[in-house]
């Protein structure tokens, strides 16, 4: 699992610094919304681990939705 502080590397090949994480998000998508519309929000989205990341580059802070987007870790805390 990626921690803070770990050099990460997309499938792009964007290299970044993770900033916050690993923790739970609660997905939401088109169909969940029109759940909590409906007064049904118990039911609505998804549990899924997250982290943000931030690119040294340009400074733009992402939320990285684990399972959704392909990475690897670089470079590790645990390596140092």
């Amino acid at each position: 699992m990626v921690e803070k502080g770990d050099l990460i590397k997309f499938s792009n090949g964007e290299i970044a610094i993770a900033v916050k994480g690993p923790y739970t998000h609660k997905l939401m998508e088109h169909q969940d919304y029109e759940m909590v519309a409906c007064g049904m929000s118990n039911f609505a989205g998804v549990y899924t681990a997250a982290f943000d990341v931030v690119f040294p580059e340009t400074g733009k802070l992402k939320r990285v939705i684990c399972g959704r987007t392909q990475f690897t870790v670089l470079k590790s805390k645990e390596t140092e």
